[in-house]
């Protein structure tokens, strides 16, 4: 026979859900209150409360209710969930782990509560130690579209480009909506990719030119590294008064121009670099880029393919040229 308190709880618990439906939330808080007389063993019954006020943005009471449900059943999953989310809100993002981590110790691969830990850790300045739990989320769920997206995010701003660019493309075919913005982060990931390349070459090339020559190009990749674009300019045409056929000189003039925003001005340095030096594959990489930021997609793919026909490896030459044949359908 079934226990007559734990009816009458159920009916009242009904008329909650109904009164919340309706907006009429004193009345259904007098009945979720109801329920839990009936029935003060169920927990389901005080979390039910904890989404009331939380809804009701009565944090104070809703967390209240949710440790009621606590007290009852210490391992209520759902109840530690919302307190986390709750504590994150309240900007306590270490007590919103605490609740977290109890929801997997219970369910090891809830991969919501993996992920808010993830980006609790960020919140707190801790993404090294949040990369871990973002893993996790990608064996459990591969297609986690935020996760790629913040995974992005962590090793770009780390400078580990490659993984960057391999979580930005993935986050790419998963959701249309992310192309431009993807797109523009992998550009400026093989951008800066490029310019870490050049800074490690650095020692070699300042042995191929004058030693203040050098000291010029030293200075004006760092610069560029820095954004620091006028000195990067500066050092760059220095160094060309004294050699006007260095390449490197007017690869870092090019990118400097780029990063003023002196579109037309960049152009012409990087066409005078390939006039110099016709295999050139970064300034066709950044006529690329140029053309591509400046919507001339027909130049743009002109140049991305003259890339690859002089170096089929270079990162992400396949994805720019894909990228573009797509919105040229009749190439």
């Amino acid at each position: 026979m079934a226990n007559p308190k734990n009816t009458y709880a159920q009916r009242h618990y009904e008329s909650a859900l109904d009164f919340f439906d309706q907006g009429q939330y004193d009345k259904a808080m007098q009945q979720i209150e109801k329920a839990i007389q009936q029935s003060p063993g169920n927990p389901d019954l005080y979390a039910t409360k904890g989404i009331f006020l939380h809804r009701m943005n009565n944090m104070v009471h809703a967390i209240e209710a949710y440790q009621s449900a606590l007290r009852v059943a210490p391992d209520h999953s759902f109840s530690h969930y919302n307190l986390g989310l709750i504590y994150m809100k309240q900007n306590k993002a270490l007590q919103a782990i605490q609740e977290w981590e109890a929801v997997i110790r219970a369910k090891p691969r809830d991969v919501d509560a993996i992920f808010n830990i993830a980006v609790a850790l960020a919140h707190l300045g801790k993404s090294k130690q949040s990369v871990p739990f973002y893993k996790k989320v990608l064996e459990i769920d591969p297609n986690h579209i935020q996760t790629h997206q913040n995974l992005g995010v962590i090793y770009r701003d780390e400078g580990n480009f490659a993984l960057a660019k391999k979580h930005f493309a993935r986050l790419k075919e998963l959701d249309s909506t992310f192309i431009e913005v993807v797109e523009n982060e992998i550009m400026k990931c093989e951008e800066q990719e490029f310019l870490q390349n050049l800074a490690s070459s650095n020692q070699q090339l300042s042995e191929t030119v004058t030693h203040v020559t050098g000291n010029e190009m030293a200075n004006a990749l760092i610069a560029i590294i820095g954004e620091d674009f006028n000195l990067a300019l500066n050092l760059a045409d220095e160094s060309l008064a004294l050699n006007p056929a260095d390449l490197q000189a007017l690869l870092i003039k090019g990118q400097a121009l780029q990063g003023l925003s002196r579109s037309s001005d960049a152009i012409a340095v990087f066409m005078r670099a390939l006039a110099e030096a016709p295999d050139s594959t970064d300034a066709m990489f950044h006529l690329g880029n140029i053309f591509l930021g400046l919507g001339e997609l027909v130049k743009a793919l002109e140049y991305f393919t003259q890339l690859k026909k002089h170096d089929s490896e270079y990162p992400l030459v396949d994805e720019n040229i894909n990228s573009i044949k797509a919105k040229l359908p009749h190439q």
